[in-house]
């Protein structure tokens, strides 16, 4: 048996193609350290099951704009909401020249506040994440590009493309980075000394989810309002007991009860939103059971 998703031809942006074709892509596998790890045909079962865990937590789109725009219309990328008055965007000047406005953004198991606004919308993940109009890197293009977020691609300098190639070297396929984080996490679990859950530690944990175009709004959940907390608890405690992973709020309350710090009023420890620990340790152990056959 072996673990091989061989997802149909990456669909790319135009202007990003200039850079960075599919077989480039598909590629950048050989440049995560995770795909170094040669699985026996015992812990190619194991990551499958937790591939499928994985699947289960919902892409979020965290968004300024009014919820019934999206409701309506869907997620759009910035390049179909030129002329719209109810949008914001992050959108520069080198974005665009990369053609990353054509897309659309999401975060994997990121059910909290961030920056970019007051709503968050669950959305399908298989949908989206496993389409081949989907590419994912680890953080925003932002991190790596910073100073030059207002140049435009053929005006950087030699410092600026160096960047710029170290950020499409991590630039992988939906389904290939499913793999990336089902390994991490198996390996993670596999040597960690308390096997209770995964812990995501930031928004980007689990990379930037890059979707070339619209997303459907029959793909889209109903929004959480951030500004009431505990409505956001639900879904924190679902992902402990249905998906074995705690989301940042938690893993961060969780650390400093380790250490024995005192948590902000905002983290929350697993029995504090209801959750039962337990549910998630059986999780993982049924699949470190299936690891340890070998």
């Amino acid at each position: 048996m072996t673990m091989n998703h061989v997802p149909s031809k990456i669909v790319l942006s135009p202007e990003l193609e200039q850079f960075a074709d599919s077989d480039k892509i598909s590629a950048n596998k050989g440049n995560y350290r995770e795909f170094d790890w040669n699985p026996d045909v015992h812990e190619q079962r194991a990551l499958e099951r937790v591939r499928e865990m994985l699947l289960g937590i919902n892409l979020s789109h965290a968004t300024a704009s009014e919820p019934d725009s999206i409701r309506r219309d869907g997620i759009l990328p910035f390049d179909n909401l030129v002329g719209k008055c109810d949008w914001r965007s992050q959108t520069h000047v080198l974005d665009e020249s990369l053609g990353l406005h054509r897309y659309t953004f999401f975060h994997w198991g990121a059910f909290h506040p961030t920056q970019n606004g007051r709503f968050i919308f669950p959305v399908n993940t298989r949908e989206v994440l496993l389409s081949p109009n989907t590419i994912v890197t680890p953080h925003d293009i932002n991190a790596t590009m910073f100073s030059y977020m207002g140049t435009s691609t053929n005006l950087l300098d030699e410092g600026g493309r160096e960047r710029l190639d170290g950020y499409l070297d991590t630039i992988l396929s939906g389904s290939d980075w499913v793999d990336v984080i089902a390994r991490r996490s198996l390996r993670y679990m596999q040597r960690a000394s308390s096997r209770d859950s995964y812990p995501i530690k930031n928004h980007v944990d689990m990379g930037e989810i890059k979707h070339l175009g619209a997303v459907s709004p029959r793909l889209i959940g109903e929004p959480i309002d951030i500004y009431d907390e505990q409505a956001m608890h639900p879904i924190w405690r679902s992902m402990i007991e249905n998906d074995g992973v705690t989301v940042s709020y938690v893993t961060n309350a969780l650390n400093a009860a380790e250490r024995g710090f005192s948590k902000s009023d905002k983290d929350k420890l697993p029995h504090e939103i209801g959750a039962d620990s337990k549910k998630s340790r059986r999780l993982w152990q049924e699949i470190l059971n299936i690891a340890q056959k070998s």
